[in-house]
């Protein structure tokens, strides 16, 4: 800790002397250069930019070179002026600004009078002639007129080069989402979100945003895919900025209503094919809300002229109802007392070898009539049969239960946005989004025995304050807040409380249960599980920045420095690693385990349940609530130098001091290689267990800091025994554990050439870095001896403390001591031109270098083929750490590279008309591609390397706008109806992403833990396209790819027993691709001058064309190879109803 804020002590110094600059404004820049008739330079003259909503006014003069430069301008439509006495007045209205993106205006003045005025008009077209940056807008007329599922503005980041998601713009989603986007080749976590510029993502791992941007609020979307200036950081990715709108001097408000049910939407294609649901599923959507927004004053008192504070005030709500249908196996009544005969017979949905026979533990003859008698039935066991609902149809499946059930959505977010203008220098801008999420899952215990409710009231705030201290001086300030909650809760009916059932056995941890009487998780052979959950759980992350910003105009340059400081949190009562392993459970309560397997049992996992017969049992205690926290320290300086009228360039460094997360109780608990002594090892068992007394059963685990503080005693369980203090190891290890990077500097470069008035040159490249946040795979706070963890084997459900002790091998997660933060370095070359018809083409080509992706492995894997060699010696006892199973630990080495070209062709809105071509052809090749990836062999990972698994080789997508020339020039009823409609769509094109030939089985012998492993192969399995198919019917043989040989043989087989497979088989068999129609109809009818209404049809998917999803990848399955379904990606209609005025 003391480092890091020596570091960041450092560092305000620097930023002192530098004169920093707020890192990530959503503010713009606007430069050009003035000359008169004969093309010299025009010094000294006035410039004047002036919003044309609220006023806001910008000031500069032209340099001895004729250059001028406004700073920190808000986004916005803009009133450019230029006077200077000998010539006329220049005037050009309607100028757009963008966020984050500079404008550049080019003004020859005529000579003449000043009092005489050139009125000039603004063209839609406008290259980027400021810099080197790749950055697409997403502007306003987009937002309001293309098709969005759900009104997500998030997801219109697709319409952009470069960028893709696993979803299509088709898909519903009005929730929390960062659209699964990629940008250049990135992992999701590392694109940044911000609303506002304040952090909009979630620090659980980088997971989701923090609720969504109401898109009535939202004035447009800048993203930034590569080798953007050094005052933006967060993303390694890109980053996708939300900025939304300010009030204007006039009062504005809009009324609405979005519409969506079963009766708009098309069948499933897999609903089809079956008579029992050839019908579309009930849903009811409706998304409504109003917004208003105009100047604040006080009549005859204060801003008469309503120049100086403006409002937006919006409210929308989602109510969203749907069916949710489930099939469940469960027992028939005459089971439920204790009646088996049934299963002597044949039996539809329970298949257990030939017959079912129970056989008495006792003596092991089977009961008489397979039923068990009362007396010796289990009263605890019993009850837990009783829990499952009675069979309610038989049609010859598996399963003899179906339910349909309501599943609710309610959400609703409440959004401000206040601009101040107090003085001609002064511009306060606060922003805010309070978002409030409820959903509720009838099928949250996979029975439907309660609802489990998530709730997710979010907010997102910034305040900033942009003070002009001279024409070539300007500060800036601004303070952001930004918290993430969750809150998961299973309804409290007796349907969920154990004593309904007559359930009463003994808690081993009696004390600390959040819910004492909730239900237990119960696994039997057979039937369908029911789980007590884990929850009630919640967290909580904070996020809040502060910095400063002044920028200095010197000549022809810019110079900007900046300051950043962050502190964020993850209050995490939810971190239950153990639910998987051996005797693990995620339940408080306990969790049942019964198997046809079991020593001393009936034969059937059925009647061990009824004589109360468990394998394995397991409880947790306590459980651990960690306030992770976490430091953020940057700084950067950069130049805009226009070295002369053609050239532009930008150079800068940025420097990060990120700092690992750690908690502030200290309750963290790492398994570290370096603390464990072999000496103390416990002894293992011959069935792979610990034996009790033996060794030092928490060898290895560090727990990092020096003691306990205060605040931790009476909150974590084991802070008041000093038989756990040895865990600081003397308090060797900093309270975040991991290294920081104190080196991690990010230089950026970019270029812009004006070739001509008509093209441009544009050629950058920088490095960039990711912070990443709590993972949500490996909870260090979540560890033993945190969070205790009891099993007990082969007992009785009526005591299961009294069953046979078990010290099942700890499972534990960690993190890496090297733990660098996930960074990309990109470069990119462009090439802009207008090409007439207010449309501009740009020619890229973008690459990304990718390094330290985060990804895990199992540090506790045994050697190669141990477990098919000396078998008498369970494979727990031939892993490097004893006592311990799997070890997953999280680190940071994965690597990425990316190659694209890229085609953007965009005009925008104008004279009835606006379209979009974005296309990407890219290759993206890693060795890991998400977090949660685990590296198989733990010592060799080199043949991983292949393509990404998002690779996305071409990528197409069309957007348009047209207001249809029909009847326009007519009058009356004719006009009023049939002219002024106006279509707009979006289309499309992707090819399909790569998959692997693994399964779950331990080829290589070295114990479970390890992920999947990759199966050789034995030819191309690559089919011609004419060649591949989709099997419609149970009988086809129609595959996808090659499963077999020219010879018969199988194409794919396991790697040799005991090895892993040497070759490179990760990700070489691409899925079909997929697209997309989406399609709108509108038209605004207008009732007087001031008020209107508009009316609008959009269809998702509209042609209903079939998307189908990946082959069969499993090679035991009977249709390995083979397309067996679609994705389900139907048409869906939706009607929406505004008024505005």
């Amino acid at each position: 800790m003391n480092r890091v804020r020596s570091g960041a002590m450092a560092s305000i110094l620097l930023c002192t002397l530098l004169q920093c600059a707020f890192p990530q404004s959503d503010n713009s820049t606007a430069s050009g250069v003035v000359r008169d008739p004969s093309s010299a330079v025009v010094p000294n003259a006035k410039v004047v930019l002036k919003n044309q909503a609220n006023g806001l006014t910008r000031e500069s003069k032209t340099n001895e070179s004729g250059n001028f430069v406004v700073p920190t301008i808000p986004s916005g439509m803009y009133t450019l002026t230029i006077e200077l006495a000998g010539f006329k007045k220049y005037e050009s209205k309607d100028n757009k600004i963008d966020a984050s993106l500079p404008a550049s205006f080019d003004v020859t003045l005529q000579v003449g009078s000043a009092t005489e005025v050139v009125e000039v008009s603004a063209t839609a077209a406008a290259l980027q002639t400021e810099s080197g940056a790749v950055g697409r807008l997403i502007e306003g007329k987009q937002l309001s007129d293309l098709q969005l599922n759900g009104r997500n503005p998030i997801f219109l980041a697709l319409l952009k080069p470069g960028v893709r998601s696993g979803s299509m713009l088709s898909s519903f989603s009005y929730g929390m989402s960062q659209a699964g986007l990629s940008i250049n080749g990135s992992r999701t976590q590392d694109v940044a979100i911000m609303y506002d510029g304040a952090p909009a993502v979630r620090t659980r791992s980088n997971g989701t945003s923090i609720g969504s941007a109401d898109l009535d609020m939202t004035a447009e979307v800048q993203i930034l895919t590569a080798s953007y200036s050094a005052e933006y950081g967060r993303g390694a990715g890109g980053q996708v900025r939300v900025v939304s709108k300010s009030g204007t001097n006039q009062f504005h408000g809009t009324l609405y209503e979005y519409v969506r049910n079963q009766a708009f939407d098309a069948n499933t294609w897999s609903r089809n094919r079956s008579a029992s649901t050839n019908f579309a599923p009930s849903i009811h959507y409706n998304q409504y809300g109003y917004n208003l927004s105009g100047p604040v004053y006080i009549p005859k008192k204060w801003n008469e002229d309503k120049s100086k504070l403006f409002f937006v005030w919006s409210q929308e709500w989602v109510t969203h109802h749907r069916d949710s249908a489930g099939s469940k196996t469960v027992p028939t009544a005459a089971m439920r007392g204790g009646d088996f005969s049934e299963l002597l017979s044949s039996n539809v949905f329970y298949n257990y070898k030939t017959v079912g026979v129970i056989n008495d533990p006792t003596n092991g003859a089977p009961f008489a009539g397979n039923i068990i008698p009362k007396s010796r039935q289990s009263a605890n066991g019993m009850g837990l049969l009783q829990v499952f609902p009675l069979p309610n149809y038989d049609v010859g499946t598996s399963t003899n239960f179906y339910s349909v059930a309501l599943a609710t959505t309610e959400q609703r977010k409440d959004s401000m946005s206040l601009d101040y203008l107090p003085t001609s220098k002064d511009s306060i801008k606060f922003r805010a989004l309070l978002f409030h999420y409820v959903d509720t899952d009838p099928w949250g215990t996979n029975l439907l025995l309660t609802k489990k409710t998530t709730t997710r009231p979010n907010q997102t705030s910034s305040i900033n304050w942009t003070r002009t201290l001279s024409p070539t001086l300007v500060n800036e300030f601004q303070v952001t807040a930004s918290r993430d909650q969750v809150y998961l809760a299973m309804e409290d009916v007796p349907s969920f409380n154990r004593t309904t059932y007559g359930i009463n056995y003994a808690y081993i941890y009696p004390n600390g249960k959040d819910r004492p009487n909730k239900l237990p998780a119960i696994d039997m052979t057979g039937f369908s599980t029911y789980t007590g959950s884990p929850y009630p759980s919640q967290s909580t992350g904070p996020i809040y920045t502060i910095s400063n910003n002044i920028t200095n105009i010197r000549g022809n340059h810019i110079l900007k420095a900046g300051f950043m400081f962050e502190r964020s949190g993850q209050n995490d009562y939810d971190q239950i690693n153990v639910n998987g392993v051996p005797g693990g459970t995620d339940n408080q309560n306990g969790r049942f385990v019964f198997t046809h397997t079991r020593t001393g049992g009936s034969g059937l996992a059925l009647g061990n349940a009824a004589l109360g017969l468990f394998d394995t049992y397991a409880e947790i205690g306590q459980r651990s609530f960690t306030p992770y926290r976490h430091h953020m320290v940057e700084w950067f300086v950069q130049d805009s130098w226009k070295v002369n009228a053609k050239l532009k360039i930008e150079y800068g460094i940025r420097h990060s001091i990120i700092q690992p997360y750690y908690s502030l109780w200290n309750n963290m608990t790492i398994f570290d290689p370096k603390y464990y002594d072999t000496s103390k090892a416990v002894t293992i068992d011959a069935s792979g267990n610990p034996v009790a007394g033996t060794g030092d059963l928490y060898n290895g685990i560090v727990i990092p800091g020096n003691g306990w503080p205060d605040a931790a005693k009476g909150r974590v369980n084991i802070a008041g025994n000093s038989a756990y203090d040895y865990l600081f190891r003397g308090g060797q290890e900093p309270r975040y554990y991991s290294n920081i990077d104190y080196l991690n500097f990010q230089p950026r470069l970019g270029m812009a050439y004006q070739i001509s008035s008509k093209q441009v040159l544009r050629a950058g490249a920088g490095k960039f870095v990711t912070p990443l946040g709590v993972s949500d795979s490996v909870f260090l706070g979540g560890n033993p001896p945190l969070q205790p963890m009891a099993s007990v084997s082969y007992g009785s459900v009526d005591s299961p403390g009294g069953g046979t002790a078990a010290s099942f091998p700890l499972s534990v997660t960690t993190q890496a001591k090297e733990f660098h933060m996930p960074q990309s370095y990109t470069w990119n070359v462009n090439y802009e031109r207008e090409v007439g018809f207010n449309t501009v083409l740009e020619l890229a080509y973008v690459g990304r270098r990718s390094n330290f992706g985060q990804r895990e492995k199992n540090i506790n894997q045994a050697p190669l083929n141990s477990l098919y060699t000396n078998t008498s010696v369970n494979i727990n006892a031939k892993r490097p750490y004893l006592g311990y199973g799997a070890i997953r630990e999280t680190f940071n080495d994965a690597n990425m590279t990316y190659n694209s070209a890229q085609i953007n062709v965009n005009r925008r809105f104008a004279n009835g008309l606006s379209f979009g071509l974005a296309y990407t052809y890219s290759k993206c090749m890693d060795d890991g591609s998400a977090q949660r990836d685990i590296v198989p062999n733990t010592y060799d990972a080199h043949n991983l390397w292949g393509p990404c698994t998002n690779d996305t080789r071409h990528l197409a997508v069309i957007n348009y706008i047209y207001a249809l020339p029909f009847f326009k020039n007519s009058r009356g009823l004719v006009k009023g109806i049939a002219g002024g409609w106006q279509i707009s769509g979006v289309t499309q094109f992707q090819t399909g992403t790569p998959n692997t030939v693994a399964t779950g089985d331990d080829i290589a012998g070295v114990g479970s833990g390890s992920g999947s492993q990759i199966w050789d192969v034995n030819g191309d399995p690559i089919l011609p396209n004419d060649q591949k198919g989709i099997r419609l019917n149970s009988g086809d043989k129609i595959y996808w790819f090659r499963a077999t040989t020219t010879g018969g043989a199988a194409m794919f087989t396991k790697p040799t027993q005991g090895t892993f497979t040497t070759q490179s088989n990760r990700d070489i068999i691409y899925n079909p691709g997929v697209q997309n129609w989406n399609l709108g109809i509108f038209k605004t009818f207008q009732i007087n001058e001031r008020h209107r209404v508009l009316l609008r049809g959009e269809a998702f998917s509209w042609l209903n064309h079939p998307n189908w999803n990946g082959a069969d990848y499993t090679p035991t399955s009977s249709t390995f190879g083979m397309i067996t379904s679609k994705a389900d990606s139907q048409r869906q209609l939706q009607f929406s109803l505004r008024y505005s005025f």
